[in-house]
């Protein structure tokens, strides 16, 4: 029984709500075309103290005010709460809110499409949206999205777009759950959230971007105790955000605003920013409406109000519509009223169907095009123009007297289309009664401009048509933002010459028109010498203004055909086109260019009363028919190569000049890639080999052994190790080199366990700089250890300071994870690098290399280096690692060692590298230590 009365209660209300909306169409044939509005209740969501608010909005208000002088705003500022409860009770009508709730209320109370988006100014810059930004204090380790993870977070309100939902959405993108976050609702305004997270009592904090540099500003939070999580690059941005933006708040009006007011209040909003008193402040104005689609789908996503709340019961529908219900009946009555009326006027009947025809077709296109910020213009069935909209005005210039009863073509046509691209346009029309696309049209000043256009066609009941609505929006904006990607993409930021991706087209491209011409061209390689000084004494603020400088002149020294650029860092390129028909001419050409250039570019730079002089040294490749001499037969990669090497043959000369690529560096390249090939199938082949060099103590015992690689190849010849270990470096090889050393030296170790004489060595291997960093390295010396059952001690890893110039969080990570293994760490080639104190405190190295070419030099009186050796020997004692000298040939200098505590030696004089079995013989020979 009670769910007929409840099905019969929905009927009821349904059939209510369509007599209201039939009582209404009627009220409006009868009633006047509009009702003025003689006052304007205008409520603002004001999340902040009343007194802030009201500071904030009166400026912006007071203009819009005198945009509208026969209209009387009454401005309300009321918190979430307050403003559902006037919006309900009908009390407003417009709206000022942020997205979420403009979008909620749009959807549970019928608000209008925006009329305007409201214009922030914050540190001068003018914006017209915003975002969420994720606070935590400066100490705290969280760094990601993922941080989040089990943490106490505070938000301001559950309504509140960039203080919780724009943030909960970037979570939900990257899998983090809301229920393994313990949410901490604060309350508004949102400076709660922040002095909570202050006091410890959240762990971050969700807040609208701004808020943290305001009260910065204010001097209520200090500058160094929080930091911004996430935070985006956004150039141009004024404010730290965490998350994408969204335009800022909309101002939309009830059902209730007739459209004479509708309008009024559009001009107003669009032209309130040219009153002189924004031009300070926090509020600037408004701007067209922007798309807020982007919000709802948000909303959608998190399932949150308007999406997320449950259906109603037939009992709170009748509570909430308890007076549209009351009204339904009088407006039945009045309807009976007005039927037996309408029995006794046919005549009178059938005017009014025909006037409603005409009402409601003039309705139906009014609400599919004029509610828009965009252009639209309506034209007749034969295409002349019958209405147009102020955006139509904004964007073409022409106002609807000069634009009704002309055709769009006659009035706006560019010229850049053909006739073929029209009658596309029209057959399209005819077949679906629709088209869209980009296309030009001309302004009333005769400036071109793109659009993107949309046209539909409004047929009557039997589908004639009866008008054309065309919608349109100019994209300029997005035209400039396309240049500016294709610059971004193919030019450098910093100088503005082509990048390294348009060079190499550009060299591609001449090579083939050399082939083709059969000329001659040539390509300048430029590097800066000791340019890195520049950044080390003046800063790279001064570095990055000498590139700039650098590329002016680069620019004005060349003709307009030559092509510059800046290949990355201080090394620069110039292109020179072939034209000519002999390569001596081109050497000529070439020549010439480089001595200009060498003239400008020694010029001396002045920057903040410095005087900066370089010298550069020049690399040239000539490029033509495929001569001696020439690289045409290759890519621009290879082209690019051959002058880069004629370049670094100028560096090996002393620098600060020029050199031409010739036939024997080119031998030289290829050599060197046969080398890497051969490299490559040597570790496969089985090709390399372990040689030991002993490590004896101050008895003279050897106590231990350095691994290194030595390669054989299948005839018996011997590659030395400086010929491909710079090699395996730069071209990657050294990670499978070092993975086959590391096994081997386990595997040798392995061995030894059974060996009286060589159960108790140390081995020591060698770990590469990116060896170091590899992400799996640690795991493969796990398993390379358990795989062998090798005391992990007996292993020694022998790392170079390079390996903690770029990363040293990484690198200390790395460390410590090999020293909990209990493998043995050695600090190697000390002194010679960029020796820090700070490294021997922080790191769990067990021993110190002393550099050979320190120990070299003992002998020659030179006090410095003994200087050094003796500190070297003195702080590892004090830090309780083992000093380890490398390089000792002599009686001299193993005495001199000796005698100041130093722990361990290695070098010629106690063996040079050598083979396995000879070694381990070496060892065997030594007399034992008595039991």
């Amino acid at each position: 029984m009670r769910r007929g009365h409840d099905v019969r209660a929905a009927a009821a209300a349904r059939l209510a709500r369509a007599l209201v909306l039939l009582l209404g169409l009627l009220g409006a044939w009868l009633a006047p075309a509009h009702a003025d509005h003689a006052e304007l209740r205008l409520g603002i969501l004001a999340p902040r103290p009343l007194e802030v608010e009201e500071r904030d909005w009166t400026p912006l208000l007071q203009a819009l005010q005198r945009q509208m002088p026969g209209i009387g705003l009454r401005t309300r500022l009321l918190d979430y709460a307050a403003l559902d409860a006037a919006v309900r009770a009908r009390e407003l009508d417009v709206i000022v809110t942020n997205p979420a709730h403009y979008v909620a209320l749009r959807h549970t109370h019928g608000l209008s499409t925006a009329l305007a988006t409201l214009v922030r100014r914050r540190h001068g810059v003018e914006s017209t949206a915003f975002g969420g930004t994720v606070l935590v204090r400066a100490e705290s380790p969280l760094r990601r999205w993922q941080d989040l993870r089990g943490r106490r977070v505070g938000v301001p309100h559950d309504e509140s777009l960039a203080g919780w939902h724009l943030q909960r959405h970037e979570l939900r993108r990257r899998g983090v759950p809301e229920d393994d976050i313990t949410w901490e609702r604060i309350g508004l305004p949102q400076d709660n959230v922040v002095l909570a997270l202050l006091e410890g009592r959240v762990e971050a904090a969700f807040v609208r971007d701004g808020v943290l540099e305001a009260m910065v500003a204010a001097g209520r939070v200090p500058p160094d105790r929080l930091r911004v999580l996430q935070r985006q690059d956004l150039p141009g941005y004024p404010v730290a955000v965490s998350t994408p933006l969204v335009p800022e708040w909309p101002v939309a009006v009830m059902s209730s605003v007739d459209d004479d007011t509708h309008r009024a209040l559009t001009l107003a909003l669009l032209h309130a920013h040219e009153d002189a008193a924004l031009r300070t402040g926090p509020l600037a104005g408004f701007v067209p409406p922007q798309g807020y689609t982007a919000v709802e789908r948000i909303l959608r996503e998190l399932r949150v109000r308007p999406f997320g709340v449950p259906q109603l019961t037939w009992r709170e529908t009748l509570q909430v519509n308890a007076g549209p219900l009351a009204l339904a009946g009088a407006g039945v009555l009045a309807l009976l009223l007005f039927l037996l009326g309408l029995l006794h006027q046919k005549r009178r009947l059938r005017q009014a169907l025909r006037e409603q025809s005409r009402l409601l077709d003039e309705l139906a296109i009014t609400a599919k095009t004029f509610d828009s910020y965009q252009g639209v213009l309506i034209t007749d069935a034969q295409g002349r123009i019958v209405r147009v909209n102020r955006a139509f005005e904004t964007i073409t210039g022409y106002g609807p007297d000069e634009a009704v009863g002309r055709t769009p073509g006659a009035l706006l046509r560019s010229g850049r289309h053909d006739a073929a691209f029209y009658r596309t346009m029209w057959q399209a029309l005819a077949e679906h009664g629709h088209w869209e696309g980009e296309i030009w049209n001309r302004r009333k000043d005769g400036a071109v401009y793109p659009e993107w256009l949309t046209i539909s066609a409004v047929t009557d009941a039997v589908g004639k048509v009866r008008h054309y609505v065309a919608i349109f929006s100019d994209i300029s904006w997005r035209k400039q933002a396309e240049a500016q990607i294709e610059n971004l993409a193919f030019f450098d930021p910093l100088t503005g010459l082509a990048n390294r991706r348009l060079l190499l087209d550009r060299l591609q491209q001449a090579l083939r028109q050399a082939r083709r011409n059969a000329r001659w061209g040539a390509v300048l390689f430029l590097d800066l010498d000791f340019f890195k000084s520049i950044n080390d004494t003046y800063g790279h603020d001064a570095g990055d203004a000498v590139l700039r400088i650098i590329g002016e002149r680069i620019r004005a020294v060349l003709r307009e055909q030559d092509t510059p650029g800046r290949l990355g860092g201080d090394e620069f390129l110039v292109l020179l086109p072939a034209t000519f028909e002999r390569r001596d001419d081109a050497a000529l050409a070439a020549q010439t260019v480089a001595d200009k250039l060498g003239t400008a570019l020694r010029q001396p730079i002045t920057h903040k009363d410095q005087t900066i002089t370089l010298t550069l040294s020049i690399g040239i490749a000539l490029y033509g028919d495929g001569a001696a001499g020439s690289v045409a037969d290759g890519d621009a990669t290879q082209l690019l190569k051959a002058a880069d090497l004629a370049m670094y043959s100028v560096k090996q000369a002393g620098r600060n000049g020029v050199a031409f690529f010739d036939p024997e560096m080119e031998a030289a390249i290829r050599q060197r890639h046969q080398l890497q090939r051969d490299l490559a199938h040597a570790i496969e082949a089985g090709e390399l080999r372990l040689y030991l060099q002993p490590q004896v103590d101050v008895r003279g015992r050897v106590v231990g052994a350095e691994a290194l690689v030595r390669w054989q190849r299948a005839d018996g010849t011997l590659v030395p190790p400086g010929a491909f270990i710079p090699l395996a470096e730069e071209t990657g090889l050294i990670l499978p080199l070092g993975d086959w050393v590391l096994q081997q030296a386990t595997q040798l170790l392995r061995q030894w366990q059974g060996d009286a004489a060589l159960a108790a060595l140390r081995l020591s291997v060698n770990v590469s700089a990116r060896q170091f960093r590899d992400p799996g390295f640690g795991e493969r010396v796990q398993q390379a250890l358990a795989q062998q059952g090798v005391a992990p001690g007996r292993l020694e890893l022998e790392i170079t300071e390079s390996v903690f110039l770029e990363d040293l969080d990484h690198a200390r990570a790395t460390l410590q994870a090999l020293d909990a293994l209990g493998v043995s760490l050695a600090l190697d080639d000390f002194g010679t690098g960029y020796s820090s104190l700070a490294y021997l405190a922080e790191l769990p190295f067990d021993t110190i290399k002393i550099d050979q070419r320190f120990v070299a030099r003992l002998g020659q009186h030179s006090r410095q280096d003994e200087a050094i050796i003796t500190t070297i020997i003195a702080l590892g004692r004090k830090l309780r690692m083992q000093v380890l000298a490398e390089g000792v040939e002599t009686e001299q200098q193993e005495n001199y060692l000796l005698s100041h505590g130093c722990h361990l030696l290695q070098g010629f004089r106690y063996g040079r590298p050598m083979p396995l079995e000879q070694f381990e013989a070496l060892v065997h020979a030594q007399p034992r230590d008595p039991v």
